[in-house]
C-alpha cells in the first residue's frame, strides 16, 4: 500500500474541506492531496444546507446556533447524505458537536458510504471530539460499506494513538478486518506510523 489509505478514500469525491483547513490549531496531514470538490447548493424550505455544511466544517458555532433557533433540523442531509455533525466532527469542532447533539443530532446517522460522525472524527487529532461522541453513544465497531473500515482503522491509518485508546476503552475490536483482510495494525504499518504500530501490536491476536 503506497498511499495513505484512509485519507485518500475519505476525501475522494467528498464534500468536506481538504486536510489542514480546520480552524483548530491541530491540523490533519495527508501525503495524497485531493482537490476539494465544490459543494453544490441544496436548498431546503428555509435553509441553504451548503452554507450550513460550510459553517460546520469551519466551526462557525454562531451560524449553526442561529439556524437551529430558526428551526433548522441538524439531521438534514446534504450531498452524499452528509450532515453538519459529520462536517463538524471531521475538523474536531467539539463545542459545535456538543451543541448539535444537545439539539437533536442523531449520533450514528450514516452517509452514502455508511460512515458516521465518529469515523470522521477519528481521522484527526481530535480526542476530545471523539470522547464526546462516544459518551453520547456512538457505536464503536460500525463498518463503512466502501472498504469495511471501522473507526479504529481510520485512527490507525492516521497514527492517532490517543484516539485509538479511547476507542479501545469503549470496546473497539482491534482485530477487525477490512475488505482486504487488513487490520488497524496493518493500517498503521502501511502508513509508516511506527508508534501507532507499536501501540497496537501487543493487542493483536497471535
Amino acid at each position: 500500500m503506497n498511499f495513505i489509505k484512509t485519507s485518500l478514500c475519505l476525501l475522494t469525491c467528498v464534500s468536506l474541506v481538504a486536510c489542514g483547513k480546520s480552524t483548530n490549531s491541530q491540523t490533519k496531514t495527508a501525503e495524497t492531496v485531493i482537490e476539494t470538490p465544490v459543494i453544490p447548493t441544496v436548498k431546503t424550505e428555509k435553509f441553504n444546507i451548503e452554507s450550513l455544511l460550510e459553517s460546520a466544517q469551519n466551526g462557525n458555532l454562531d451560524a449553526i446556533k442561529a439556524a437551529i433557533n430558526n428551526g433548522f433540523d441538524p439531521n438534514t442531509r446534504g450531498l452524499e447524505n452528509r450532515t453538519v455533525l459529520m462536517f463538524s466532527s471531521f475538523n474536531g469542532h467539539t463545542e459545535l458537536v456538543k451543541t448539535l447533539l444537545d439539539n437533536g443530532a442523531t449520533i450514528d446517522l450514516k452517509d452514502t458510504t455508511n460512515r458516521t460522525a465518529l469515523m470522521y472524527a477519528c481521522t484527526g487529532p481530535f480526542a476530545t471530539t471523539v470522547k464526546v461522541l462516544l459518551e453520547a453513544g456512538a457505536q464503536v465497531n460500525l463498518k463503512d460499506n466502501h472498504e469495511q473500515w471501522t473507526p479504529i482503522m481510520f485512527a490507525a491509518g492516521e497514527g492517532q494513538i490517543e484516539v485509538m485508546q479511547l476507542l479501545l476503552d469503549a470496546g473497539a475490536d482491534v482485530n477487525a478486518l477490512d475488505i482486504d483482510g487488513e487490520s488497524s495494525y496493518d493500517f498503521a504499518i502501511s502508513n509508516n506510523h511506527e508508534e501507532a504500530a507499536k501501540f497496537l501490536k501487543p493487542l493483536m491476536k497471535k
